[in-house]
């Protein structure tokens, strides 16, 4: 018994050493545990930041570098159309500007507008780059005004055509070749008509606002050109109304002539009368017109023609009335009267032969 509680007591006492090493064990390894934590941060610590710097060096290069280049280019393209102006200016003389280039000017537009061509250029590049909202709609007005500019230069080339065939036409009248006129008349219409096809296409294309991107013009300048390509091309249009108009009073003066001179002084009244009534009304069309620059010179010259021609009409129908009465004093003192009226206008003996010949073949007396 005694043996038993000893082993008892004994057993009992390593039991409660063992525990007591073990709990001993435990408390020692917490600060290890605790370790890893720590070793946890430092690839938190790395993983968010490699993220950051990689996110935000592409966002900067975006952000500042193509827009910048666009704005770059959208000026290039400003000076470009600016020196279209001036190159257009140019061409009217070294005192003239964008506004007085008219059809009379010789404008070659493969010659001058390379500035547009460079423009262009620019807008194709552009159209490869990203832009921004405020961007897209610059390089819209700079479009607009490019094809204002565009349109323009063709539409003078085309009027100078116009101008080219109307000149034409008026040294065939000079020339006496009345059967040619209508072909000549016909082919000015026909130079008229991609002029009017362009302007169409600069009021469609084109918009007087866009012209505010411009250093060399303002929107006025927009409605200033239309206005003055429509006057242009009307006046162009109705001038050649007033060749053909003038080629049939000379046609009726002629008929008088050969009437008179054949001494059918009857037939002689209506043709002179008729003449000069024809000349009466081109005389009131040139004379009241504000001409252009195409048609002034031209305009002046008729004006001079069919006043001297209409008055020497009138006054050979009153000749050849005395012709038909038989009164040979008063049909010689009209038939001088009718020399002076012709003469009153130089170009009368410059450019119609047919005048003088009349008056060389009259009797010197008539009895």
């Amino acid at each position: 018994m005694n043996r038993r509680a000893y082993l008892a007591t004994a057993g009992a006492l390593f039991l409660a050493g063992c525990s007591s090493a073990d709990g001993g064990e435990t408390t020692t390894e917490e600060p290890t545990t605790t370790a890893t934590p720590t070793a946890t941060e430092t690839p938190t610590a790395t993983t968010t930041e490699e993220p950051t710097t990689t996110t935000e060096e592409p966002t900067t290069e975006t952000t500042t570098e193509e827009p910048d280049r666009v704005d770059r280019i959208l000026g290039l393209a400003v000076e470009d159309l600016d020196a279209a102006v001036e190159d257009f200016a140019s061409v009217a003389g070294e005192d003239g500007g964008f506004h007085d280039l008219n059809a009379t000017t010789q404008f070659s537009f493969e010659d001058d507008a390379e500035s547009l061509y460079l423009a262009r250029g620019h807008f194709n590049t552009l159209d490869q780059l990203d832009k921004t909202d405020a961007q897209r709609a610059r390089l819209g007005r700079l479009r607009r005004a490019f094809w204002f500019l565009w349109w323009t230069g063709k539409t003078h080339e085309n009027a100078n055509q116009a101008f080219y065939r109307t000149n034409n036409a008026v040294s065939r009248l000079y020339g006496e070749e009345f059967n040619r006129i209508d072909t000549q008349v016909r082919q000015i219409a026909e130079a008229l008509e991609p002029t009017r096809e362009t302007l169409n296409s600069l009021r469609k294309e084109s918009e007087a606002d866009a012209l505010d991107e411009l250093t060399a013009l303002e929107p006025a300048d927009y409605g200033r050109k239309v206005d003055f390509f429509e006057r242009e091309i009307g006046q162009l249009e109705a001038f050649a109304d007033d060749i053909v108009s003038f080629r049939d009073a000379t046609r009726r003066l002629q008929d008088g002539f050969d009437e008179y001179l054949g001494e059918s002084y009857g037939d002689a009244t209506g043709s002179f009368f008729r003449a000069m009534s024809a000349f009466e009304d081109v005389n009131a069309r040139v004379s009241e017109r504000d001409p252009v620059a195409a048609i002034a010179s031209r305009s002046e010259e008729f004006a001079c023609l069919t006043d001297a021609m209409a008055r020497a009409s009138e006054v050979l129908d009153e000749a050849a009335t005395a012709g038909d009465n038989d009164i040979p004093e008063k049909q010689t003192a009209l038939e001088s009267e009718a020399r002076e009226a012709f003469a009153d206008c130089d170009l009368v003996a410059e450019q119609f032969t047919f005048v003088a010949d009349f008056f060389e073949e009259l009797p010197d007396e008539r009895s």
